[in-house]
């Protein structure tokens, strides 16, 4: 079964010992060095002699490093190798033309600590019916909540910390196919996203939840303003970071992930609910990442509006308006469920009984009145009819047509590379 490739994903929540999460921890610092190590020496490679370097001679220089580095050794070969295949996989995905994915980029300190296994290093096994029980390699057996069936062949797994807990994710071959026809056929609904209401659909359903409560939200920036005058002082001083700091880092991370994780809880749970019950969801197509651009603009052209600006940014960003749509996909696989996107353009100002459009139509936030017919209704709720009433949008550009070519690469696509000698074609295969 080493053949077959996952096709869906389980994560359950980890309980490792203290000298366990401690080892854990350690190897998630060295796999995050080894990325952007190997990364810098692709982009070395390329820079200055103009070879593509290759997993297979990235992987016997992480040989020679296990030998000369005992931290480095510590972190099992297997994993070692895993990053490095996800670094080479990055730049697979940037030469796709068809890919969206831009050049791979460095790894934050800050970023999720994660430690990626094969498949054939570790064992799963179920001790009762509450708990399993995960076998890595140099660790030995580490307790997770079993809260529902693997359902399938384990093929790989990555152990990550959040910033609140530990957790296991296995990629599992489970045999998923997407239905030939949804359960429900010939049922559509439209669905509007915003900032006051998460989603509002067509049939007059609304859905909404808040991911930080007032009280923590004010914590929250206490902590951050906290953290931002002991970075100054320390910077002043010249001194490194207190352990002061690193408790209130901690803190903020915590608060951040609790909040990620009740975000997360509401967009499986709403795409779910959607994908189950209807075979065509219609949602409007929204460049997410480029609406929540900063407005501060240069010094030399100010930006204007930069604090309402950066609200919406915020607003938007916290309802998860990406993450939803990933969502959907996801489930979509499963159920059979056709997602459409549309045209967004003039959806909220448009009345969904008469299609007369005015700006004016929308009074305020929740409340719609068309100023043709006088056609009254909520806000979000019109607009998600709009959406279920609009012809499908065209195809946008992908892969290379839509990325930004202004900066400069560090390391080309093959199609844009000069054509090499045999001496260095020969190097790069190797």
């Amino acid at each position: 079964m080493w053949n077959v490739r996952a096709d869906t994903g389980r994560r359950y929540r980890l309980y490792p010992t203290d000298e366990q999460a401690q080892r854990l921890a350690s190897w998630g610092h060295t796999c995050r060095w080894l990325y952007n190590t190997a990364l810098e020496q692709r982009q070395f490679a390329w820079q200055q002699r103009r070879i593509i370097l290759g997993v297979t001679a990235q992987c016997a220089s992480l040989t020679e490093a296990r030998k000369d580095l005992d931290w480095v050794a510590d972190l099992p070969a297997q994993s070692g190798q895993q990053v490095l295949r996800h670094l080479d996989q990055a730049y697979r995905n940037w030469w796709d033309p068809q890919h969206p994915a831009g050049p791979p980029t460095r790894k934050r300190k800050s970023a999720r600590l994660s430690v990626p296994f094969p498949g054939q290093a570790i064992a799963v096994r179920r001790v009762s019916r509450r708990w399993g029980v995960v076998s890595l390699p140099k660790i030995g057996e580490v307790k997770f909540r079993w809260s529902r069936p693997l359902g399938g062949v384990v093929r790989n797994a990555v152990v990550s910390f959040d910033g609140v807990a530990w957790h296991v994710g296995f990629g599992v071959h489970a045999g998923v196919a997407t239905p030939e026809a949804h359960a429900r056929p010939g049922t559509v609904v439209g669905v509007d996203r915003g900032v006051k209401v998460a989603l509002a659909m067509s049939d007059g359903r609304m859905w909404n939840r808040a991911f930080t409560p007032p009280g923590r939200e004010r914590r929250l920036a206490g902590l951050k303003s906290k953290a931002g005058r002991q970075e100054t002082a320390r910077r002043k001083r010249g001194a490194k970071t207190s352990n002061r700091a690193r408790k209130v880092r901690a803190e903020i991370a915590r608060t951040e992930a609790k909040v990620r994780n009740r975000r997360r809880d509401f967009v499986m749970w709403a795409a779910n609910r959607l994908c189950t019950q209807h075979a065509t969801i219609k949602i409007e197509r929204l460049r997410v990442k480029a609406m929540t651009g900063t407005a501060k603009g240069t010094i030399a052209e100010p930006g204007v509006n930069v604090a309402a600006k950066a609200g919406l940014n915020r607003a938007i960003l916290d309802k998860g308006w990406g993450m939803f749509q990933v969502a959907l996909a996801n489930r979509a696989r499963t159920t059979g469920t056709r997602i459409v996107k549309v045209p967004a353009a003039f959806t909220s100002q448009r009345c969904s009984r008469c299609g007369h459009t005015d700006r004016n139509n929308r009074e305020s936030q929740a409340l719609f009145r068309c100023g043709s017919c006088g056609h009254q209704a909520n806000a979000d709720v019109n607009a998600a009819i709009n959406v279920r009433d609009a012809a499908e949008a065209a195809s946008p550009l992908t892969g290379r047509a839509v990325r930004d070519r202004s900066r400069k690469a560090s390391c080309r696509p093959p199609t844009q590379r000069r054509q090499r000698t045999a001496l260095e074609a020969g190097m790069s295969r190797h």
